[in-house]
């Protein structure tokens, strides 16, 4: 599913001075603007984080089972989630965004509604569950824990930009009854605003002498200096300082043989993660077999996806840990 909303005028015009209910520090982004009336009930900023957005209906109650159905982007995130004034319907809500977006010249990638119908957010069979896979669960269980199924609206829209593209993701639903008078029958929309940029390398590249070292103190050496495009395992041209000092390492040390081992974090399936981090692993052997002489019998590339973390993957900071790659002394 995918159409060209409409172009209008690019200025933001139905954004509103933030009323003084906001959490502490939030702010409108300045792509989406606000509902008028809305307060900011959770915010949140990463200079850099990934982020997995929805783009066909969900097939699945299980969160993992359902990453086929989702993309993932990098770059600067930002989170708003935000309560509708008494009395606002989640269409009035979700219109007003979609025209909001339509003056940035968006493009809308995947759009649903409810859990059944031609539109709906799930396939049949896969229950009401989109709220509890669908992005930031932690956010959504809280607040739309008794949220009513058939008017939860989502969106996920594309503004391409000269400095990088920026995606937007639109989850709008309505709460059921509840004992807070804050919540009850009320509409929230949850926010997240992904503008796609390259990590500014924050990683000291390990020279040959001390992959040496660690390899002969502690039989490995993990590398943070080897780059991939997100689901993809040709080697990134930026990998070359690393290259370098690993055919350096090899060269130095003839007779030593390695395991190139590659780690993923715990985002998708086990499986697909295992085969990737495998495939990873082949590219850095190719890089090294072709590119500087190293002899292909001293390498060999395996993967065990997420089965050896080195950190939580509770947040990206733990997950960026764990995607490494690692030498390993045979």
């Amino acid at each position: 599913m995918l159409r060209i909303i409409a172009v209008t005028i690019s200025i933001m015009c139905w954004a509103v001075t933030a009323p003084a209910a906001d959490v502490e520090g939030a702010k409108d982004h300045p792509l989406t603007g606000r509902f008028e009336g809305a307060e900011i009930i959770e915010y949140s900023y990463r200079d850099f984080d990934e982020f997995r957005f929805i783009v066909e209906p969900l097939t699945s109650r299980v969160k993992k089972e359902n990453a086929k159905h989702m993309v993932t982007r990098e770059g600067k995130l930002t989170r708003m989630t935000y309560r509708a004034p008494q009395g606002t319907s989640s269409l009035a809500m979700f219109r007003a965004y979609e025209d909001a977006l339509a003056k940035n010249n968006a493009e809308i990638i995947f759009e649903c509604s409810g859990n059944s119908g031609q539109e709906s957010c799930t396939t049949r069979g896969s229950g009401n569950n989109f709220k509890y896979v669908a992005p930031g669960y932690s956010v959504l269980a809280l607040v739309f824990g008794n949220a009513h199924n058939d008017k939860t609206r989502y969106l996920v829209a594309k503004i391409a930009r000269a400095e990088g593209d920026a995606y937007v993701s639109l989850h709008v639903i309505q709460n059921g009854r509840t004992n807070s008078e804050g919540s009850s029958e009320r509409v929230f929309a949850q926010v997240d605003v992904l503008e796609e940029k390259a990590q500014e390398s924050k990683v000291v590249m390990v020279k040959a002498s001390e992959m040496a070292e660690k390899i002969d103190l502690n039989g490995k050496v993990a590398l943070y200096g080897l780059y991939f495009d997100s689901n993809k395992a040709s080697i990134k041209s930026e990998s070359k300082p690393t290259l370098d000092e690993i055919a350096k390492l090899l060269k130095d040390n003839p007779d030593l043989k390695l395991l190139v081992v590659g780690h993923s974090d715990n985002q998708g399936d086990f499986a697909y993660n295992v085969d990737l981090s495998k495939r990873r692993a082949a590219s850095v052997k190719q890089a090294l077999t072709s590119n500087y002489g190293i002899n292909a019998s001293r390498l060999k590339p395996w993967g065990v996806g997420y089965a050896a973390p080195v950190a939580s993957n509770n947040a990206e900071q733990g997950r960026a840990k764990n995607r490494r790659v690692e030498l390993v002394a045979q």
